[in-house]
């Protein structure tokens, strides 16, 4: 899939009531706030405006009032205002992030459903809490973002299964953003609010320390490290019941720890997350699950490199700069879902690159099956726990490539010669010489 993309970008101030009202008025504004009144209120089964007013003024007073504004700013009734956009129970199709944290950075891929996303970033500072910027869930709820203190939080599914109540992601995300200020200060808090489902949540502080917290509904495990990956699976042996079956995630995570092992400045870790060829960028955007934006923020310089789409030339952002006062200086964001490089050709193989965009490229757990490679150098190229059953490779440039243990060669063909004869001749050769 490829289309152009576009994401909003707004920016609120003042009161918690202020901020909600600023944010559905610039809503009204865009093509799908135009069409809001004409679209019927969603009811959640079992919604309940007393119990979700008793679980924000426990744990996020601040985003009650902003809902109040909310409603005020669309004219709609509180209550509609809430069950649409708050703490309801409210289903959530899979989504398949990825998040690396090394050398002071952290990065982002955000994998979701293109009608389901909200296509806007929203910088807020409202009176009493932190002032943060990141991308919208239902308005209330952000999946990612950094704050004023330079806390950097991404939400990575796990699992619906064994659901309990309790408060959804997107908004602890947004607790996370508005309350805290250190990797520390969020594990606590994670550790104390009720989990409705199985998430993991990767962040990092200004100071660096990076976390995966594990937090299902039966339990709360924390992961730390200098060098760490996220993608959707839990790790500790106490949480692995709560896995969904999910071969992209495992399939992902190798290639992250990768990534952050080699401690890559922001602009290479920002190309190794967006690059539409990356083994961690995702195309199954009619599955629900394609690469809508990648995020690298630099907590201790409150700075994000933020593009949509894939393949996409980064918008640099000064946060701290604009929580002093200064405009963000962008309206929008605009890129290209799927990225620049067309991933399939008109056969229906996957294209890995062309024209020697190769040399380097990591291939780790990247289906590769009926893959096409063509004129490209794959010089120290590396490719570990992958199939290339049906590939193929056009002028190719292999020099320095290391092919090691456990290949099956089945059929493999080179210059019309069978790999298995080649090594059989090879082996028989060998032994001559050392008879």
């Amino acid at each position: 899939m490829t289309k152009a993309w576009r994401v909003d970008v707004l920016e609120c101030r003042g009161s918690s009531h202020d901020v909600g009202k600023q944010l559905a008025e610039a809503f009204l504004k865009t093509t799908r706030g135009r069409a809001f009144a004409r679209r019927k209120e969603r009811r959640p089964f079992a919604f309940s405006l007393r119990n979700a007013e008793a679980a924000f003024k426990a744990w996020a007073p601040n985003i009650w009032e902003e809902l109040h504004g909310f409603a005020d700013g669309l004219k709609i009734p509180l209550e509609r205002a809430v069950a649409e956009y708050a703490n309801g129970r409210l289903r959530y199709p899979p989504r398949g992030c990825s998040a690396v944290m090394s050398a002071g950075l952290y990065g982002r891929n955000y994998d979701y459903d293109v009608r389901r996303y909200d296509r806007i970033l929203v910088a807020v500072q409202p009176k009493g809490v932190h002032a943060s910027i990141g991308f919208s869930d239902r308005f209330t709820g952000r999946v990612d973002g950094m704050n004023e203190h330079g806390l950097c939080v991404g939400l990575h599914q796990v699992s619906e299964a064994a659901a309990r109540p309790g408060l959804v992601c997107i908004l602890i995300v947004r607790i996370v953003l508005d309350q805290c200020a250190t990797t520390r200060e969020t594990v606590a808090l994670l550790r104390r609010i009720p989990h409705g489902l199985s998430f993991n949540y990767s962040l990092m502080d200004a100071g660096g320390s990076a976390a995966v917290v594990e937090a299902s509904p039966a339990a709360v495990v924390v992961r730390e490290g200098g060098q760490l990956g996220c993608s959707n699976h839990f790790l500790s042996p106490a949480q692995q019941a709560f896995n969904r079956r999910n071969p992209g995630s495992y399939r992902r995570l190798p290639a992250l720890e990768k990534f952050a092992s080699e401690q890559l400045a922001a602009d290479r870790l920002f190309k190794a997350l967006n690059d539409s060829l990356s083994p961690v960028f995702d195309h199954r955007y009619s599955a629900g699950s394609g690469t809508l934006h990648t995020i690298v923020c630099t907590p201790a310089e409150r700075r994000i490199q933020i593009g949509v789409g894939g393949d996409a030339t980064p918008s640099s952002i000064d946060f701290g700069s604009w929580v002093r006062g200064r405009p963000l200086g962008l309206e929008a964001l605009t890129g290209q879902l799927g990225g620049t490089a067309k991933p399939f050709d008109p056969g229906g193989r996957r294209v890995i690159a062309k024209s020697g965009g190769g040399a380097g490229k990591v291939f780790i757990g990247t289906p590769l099956d009926n893959a096409l490679f063509k004129d490209l150098t794959l010089a120290n190229a590396s490719f570990a726990n992958v199939s290339l059953a049906g590939a193929r490779f056009d002028d190719i440039d292999f020099s320095n490539t290391v092919i090691t243990s456990n290949c099956n060669f089945n059929g493999m063909q080179i210059a019309g010669v069978g790999v298995k004869e080649l090594l059989a001749v090879y082996a028989r050769h060998r032994r001559g010489e050392q008879a």
